[in-house]
């Protein structure tokens, strides 16, 4: 950095700290600017007064996506973030200029991308959402494939909030470590998570674990009735190696969302649903949906039509003339994929289900006025709290200070 900079944050303390940190290498830095009620306001008199000056941005990384689109509207191209939430700051309040990221902000941030590692898993689950019990043997990713999709994704959008690394389960991937690097590596300023039913996370050895922890990864434990069984020592050895995790709620029930036929139009599943904006990425194509990629394995097993990988549907990022601002916009949207899925999701009973015993009614809502009419409107009113909830959930027991991960 040459130029005189100027940092704008919403955590004072932090911003501070940068603040002298910085100094001491001699740099000229304004006094930092603290967000308040009126950010977009408080954005277009930075612009106006920043102009030929380096902005930092130290905000949490959920919020960098609308921050940084607001400076790029107003012509602000070059820009640092620091996700201070997710990526540094650590047990004793510590930050690092290691910690300042630069970015490309003449493109979008993706807000989040799901990955799967592997297709197989070691609990089967009734009804699982990406239909791991359908599959047979162990199937893994080309580690290739994956930086190529992920270097070409960097070519659409200057980050991602969130990248979620999971299965099936990830951990049976022997390779999932080179993975977590690989993401790491690329998008240095996401929050990475590794999403896990624990299960296997007791033999995971030291060495191990210190690559999750030093390249700042987080585990997402999904709390089973077999992981509640051990969540105590899967806690205890994630706790004495400092490596950040959540867990969720106890999971003894499942949901099952997809019609057997399509209704007319999208729109009500879409603003129903609790996990719009969940992409996913695979085989060089980013869908809105991880249900677009994966129903094919339960067309396969019990001959069904749902539409999958259609090419109005999918971007694929190696011939789209689409940019990423573009990919946004579309995926914002309700697509054609949510007419097959309930305006509610149907609960049921948790419990293992291997595929010589699995059904299509594992999967498929029964059309009853319950199913149809009352579930929806549930959802709908609560919407807004179980994502609130989801969110606090997911917010790591611990993060700790990772310094010089990732590219510079």
């Amino acid at each position: 950095m040459n130029k005189d900079i100027v940092i704008f944050g919403d955590n004072k303390k932090i911003c501070l700290e940068l603040k002298s940190i910085l100094h001491k290498k001699h740099l000229r830095i304004d006094q930092p600017v603290i967000a308040g009620r009126h950010l977009e306001s408080e954005i277009l008199k930075l612009v106006e007064s920043a102009k030929g000056k380096q902005i930092i941005l130290v905000f949490k990384n959920e919020d960098l996506k609308n921050i940084t689109e607001i400076f790029s509207k107003n012509g602000i191209k070059d820009i640092c973030v620091c996700p201070w939430d997710t990526h540094y700051i650590g047990k004793d309040n510590i930050v690092s200029d290691s910690c300042i990221l630069p970015i490309d902000n003449s493109k979008p941030r993706l807000n989040h991308v799901e990955i799967e590692l592997s297709e197989s898993c070691n609990l089967n689950c009734k009804g699982c959402f990406q239909y791991s019990n359908l599959t047979e043997g162990k199937s893994f990713p080309d580690i290739h494939v994956f930086r190529n999709n992920l270097e070409k994704l960097k070519e659409f959008f200057w980050g991602i909030g969130k990248i979620r690394l999971q299965g099936g389960e990830p951990l049976l991937n022997p390779d999932f470590l080179i993975f977590v690097k690989t993401a790491r590596e690329i998008f240095p300023d996401s929050d990475l998570r590794l999403v896990s039913n624990g299960l296997l996370i007791p033999a995971l050895n030291k060495s191990q674990l210190s690559v999750i922890k030093q390249n700042n990864c987080t585990f997402n434990i999904s709390n089973y009735p077999p992981t509640q069984e051990k969540i105590k020592s899967i806690k205890k050895h994630l706790d004495e190696a400092g490596v950040s995790y959540t867990v969720s709620l106890p999971i003894n029930i499942f949901f099952k969302s997809l019609r057997s036929k399509p209704v007319q139009s999208p729109d009500i599943s879409f603003n129903n649903c609790i996990f719009t904006h969940c992409h996913a990425l695979a085989n060089g194509h980013l869908a809105a949906c991880s249900h677009q990629f994966y129903v094919n394995r339960l067309n396969t097993a019990f001959d069904l039509k749902y539409p999958a990988d259609e090419p109005d549907e999918v971007v694929d990022i190696y011939h789209t003339p689409l940019n990423g601002w573009e990919i946004n916009e579309i995926f914002d949207k309700p697509r054609d994929f949510c007419r097959y899925c309930s305006a509610g999701m149907v609960p049921f009973k948790w419990e293992p289900c291997p595929k010589n015993k699995a059904k299509s009614n594992d999967w498929i809502v029964k059309h009853t006025l319950f199913n149809t009419k009352i579930i929806p409107i549930m959802q709908k009113s609560s919407k807004n709290f179980i994502n609130k909830l989801r969110h606090f959930k997911q917010k790591p027991k611990r993060t700790r200070l990772k310094k010089h991960f990732g590219k510079r």
